[in-house]
């Protein structure tokens, strides 16, 4: 980062507007974890989520939707938009869910740029929706947004590609990152099963459904353990199971007790726009990882830090050729520890926020 753009970030407001506060993962690592950075560079940097926690905490506890915490959410944006100054606003994927595109003019009217960040394929929520209004309303919701938007910060390859065909003019794809000094790579003492690791939330600890068909397979060849942090014990998974609950203090020590982190998805639309943080955090922790390979996972994953399998026998040849070998996944470990710290860390990713951001606020200014 160069002293002008440094310099370029003095004395300048950012509202970042995310989808949820730090509760909410998406958000805290699209946006949150960067508000230091953007600080550290001369920001002043003020954060207006959309839901609040309460809403966040029933969706995870019961999976239950409060049609007024919904109410409020969308009176606190319209709120948060007329009050607020600013010279640069970060929208996390859209102003108002489920509403028409558009709302992003009054910014523009006001001559505020905005840059629009997406880490999921939320354009899919409306152009797949199952309901044909939603599909004829909303299908093309975010063309407005993206035309006008001073650049796109999608986190993958299959993002960027709809985010430039549908009108944004400057794109930089900044992948879902973590902080490798939280993380510790330490080989782990192997224990008399192959501990296999997964993070994630309740509500897509169903993608585990083909490592339970491969462990199947194994039958007692390759003796397993699953640990899950962020999702209860697993009903008819085949083999010994810890669980535990999701935090941000415990998350790194937990994954520094597994083997092999896993990350199976099937082959959809939506699941193509995932960034692969579950593999970024596996990597960060030194240990080799096994994903499918759908949208970002293969960009990520190769045969120097793990392994990509989309059937239940290809899920079970990789987990019995990586029992097999510690050696070898002791090393794959360590090539995805390097390659986090050279490509997905808060470090690269902070630094090309502050370039991006720093130039579009000195054109607007121009």
């Amino acid at each position: 980062m160069s002293d002008d753009l440094r310099r370029d970030l003095s004395g300048r407001t950012i509202l970042m507007l995310p989808r949820y506060g730090e509760l909410g993962p998406s958000s805290r690592l699209r946006m949150g974890q960067f508000a230091p950075r953007l600080e550290g560079a001369g920001a002043t940097v003020r954060s207006s989520p959309f839901f609040d926690d309460d809403y966040l905490r029933a969706l995870f506890g019961s999976g239950s939707k409060s049609k007024l915490s919904s109410l409020r959410a969308y009176a606190r944006r319209t709120a948060a938009l007329a009050r607020e100054r600013a010279d640069l606003v970060w929208i996390e994927r859209e102003l108002f869910p489920f509403l028409p595109g558009g709302f992003e003019r009054a910014l523009r009217a006001r001559r505020i740029p905005y840059v629009v960040d997406w880490d999921d394929a939320v354009f899919h929520r409306y152009d797949r929706h199952p309901c044909s209004a939603v599909r004829r309303v909303l299908g093309r919701k975010f063309d407005a947004s993206l035309r006008g938007s001073a650049a796109a910060t999608p986190g993958n390859s299959y993002l960027a590609r709809y985010m430039a065909e549908h009108g944004a003019r400057r794109v930089v794809t900044v992948p879902t990152v973590v902080d490798p000094r939280r993380y510790d790579p330490r080989p782990r003492a192997r224990g008399a099963s192959l501990r296999l690791g997964w993070i994630g939330t309740p509500a897509n600890a169903r993608y585990l459904s083909v490592v339970a068909d491969a462990i199947r397979l194994l039958g007692d060849e390759a003796p397993v353990t699953l640990v899950t942090i962020g999702a209860p014990r697993l009903d008819g998974f085949p083999v010994e199971q810890e669980a535990h609950d999701w935090s941000e203090d415990s998350e790194a020590r937990l994954l520094s007790t597994v083997d092999v982190g896993v990350m199976p998805l099937p082959d959809r639309s939506f699941e193509r726009g995932k960034c692969g943080y579950k593999l970024i955090q596996y990597m960060a922790s030194g240990r080799a990882v096994i994903a499918s390979p759908v949208g970002v996972n293969a960009e990520i994953v190769d045969g120097e830090v793990g392994l990509l399998a989309t059937t239940p026998a290809e899920w079970a040849e990789a987990i019995r050729m990586l029992a097999a070998d510690p050696a070898r996944t002791e090393a794959m470990g360590q090539a995805g520890r390097r390659r986090v710290e050279e490509r997905y860390s808060i470090d690269v990713a902070g630094a090309a926020l502050v370039d991006l951001f720093a130039s579009v606020a000195s054109e607007a200014r121009r």
